[in-house]
């Protein structure tokens, strides 16, 4: 890539995408070092800057002249500018061979070894123009430069070459565009985008780029700051001050939990704080919930003291266990017992501004079964 000579505009060649489909990484730094070359990153030692990888053709042209043949040769030396209006030109007057001819449309300019004419319809004329590769060296990379030259000839004379050709001495092997110009036009449209939202501040992660051009150092080092960053984030000492901070901001809510608890009579504070209360949706819940104990001889144990018998709620349920056997048996099972009384832990009047009517505690559980009674 490069600035335009005429305009100043950044120009990019089809080297440049062939490099963003390689190492976005190495392609957004190239960008970089055009806009501010003195953003302060260095490049690798030894390394030069990626440069047209094109060479001038003069041989193939006398070649081609030797044969007979209408061939224009343009000048290699001269600037950009006069060597795109000659092969403008060149094109309109519809010679047989344009040699280091130079194609450019928009922000796309590239060097072109060899263009044939050949039958077809264009807006050119009956016939159009197809690329030919003449470098005598083969790379994975030289279908997609030729696509990048059929892509640019499609701009200027209105029609797609359905050939690209590629000539190794002797040899001729043809290429179908369609075969390969889907592709070329992913990537181009994937580039563009990426240099249209080129920001100084956004470096893409070299870790998605197969290579880092001239830029390798530059790389490692960012991966190895990240690496060591999200280590000390990932650490047990980390997580650990972490779950410390989340908290503590619980504890004053706790405390005030704790006060409005302390205010509230056994039963409701129970109730409030589910301690050794398990209460269910409905009253057949709490049924299918019930655990099938085994009674002990009321007339040979003693009642255990536990951590609950303090509790005043319990108080007036002591009476359970301690009456005796005979009693027991006399008496008819088939009739309510509510065992809970919100009356018996009522606050003082003194404490409250209405006196709660007394109802059994059985009462304020809804539900939806229907039970004999």
């Amino acid at each position: 890539m490069y600035r335009y000579s005429v305009d100043n505009a950044v120009t990019y060649t089809s080297e440049d995408l062939v490099l963003f489909r390689e190492s976005p990484f190495a392609c957004w730094m190239e960008r970089l070092h055009l806009e501010n070359p003195d953003h302060g990153i260095p490049p690798d030692a030894g390394t030069t800057e990626p440069g047209d990888t094109m060479t001038r053709q003069d041989d193939v042209a006398e070649s081609l002249l030797a044969e007979g043949k209408q061939v224009t040769l343009i000048n290699w030396d001269i600037r950009e500018p006069q060597r795109r209006s000659q092969t403008l030109q060149a094109m309109r007057d519809g010679v047989d061979f344009i040699v280091n001819g130079q194609l450019a449309l928009g922000p796309l300019s590239g060097s072109a070894n060899l263009l044939m004419r050949t039958s077809g319809y264009s807006e050119l004329g009956n016939f159009l123009y197809i690329p030919c590769d003449t470098q005598g060296k083969t790379t994975i990379h030289s279908a997609f430069r030729l696509c990048f030259l059929a892509d640019l000839l499609h701009g200027l004379q209105g029609q797609l070459p359905p050939k690209m050709l590629v000539i190794r001495g002797g040899d001729l092997l043809p290429l179908t565009t369609d075969d390969h110009i889907y592709h070329y036009r992913a990537v181009k449209q994937r580039f563009m985008n990426a240099m249209r939202d080129f920001r100084k501040h956004r470096m893409p992660d070299p870790a998605e780029s197969s290579h880092f051009g001239r830029w390798a150092d530059c790389a490692n080092e960012v991966m190895r700051q990240r690496a060591e960053r999200d280590e000390i984030e990932n650490s047990p000492l980390q997580a650990e001050s972490e779950a410390v901070a989340d908290n503590e901001p619980l504890q004053p809510e706790a405390g005030e939990e704790t006060l409005q608890v302390q205010l509230q009579n056994p039963i409701q504070a129970r109730l409030a704080t589910g301690r050794g209360l398990k209460v269910s949706g409905t009253l057949a819940d709490q049924a299918r919930a019930l655990q099938v104990q085994v009674v002990p001889d009321v007339e040979t144990t003693e009642p255990q003291a536990s951590a609950e018998a303090a509790d005043p709620a319990l108080d007036n349920l002591s009476f359970i266990g301690r009456e005796p056997s005979s009693k027991l048996e006399d008496m008819d099972a088939g009739f309510d017992v509510d065992c809970i009384d919100d009356s018996d832990y009522a606050l003082p009047d003194s404490e409250v501004a209405v006196k709660p009517v007394p109802r059994p505690f059985s009462n304020s559980l809804n539900t939806g079964d229907d039970f004999d009674r």
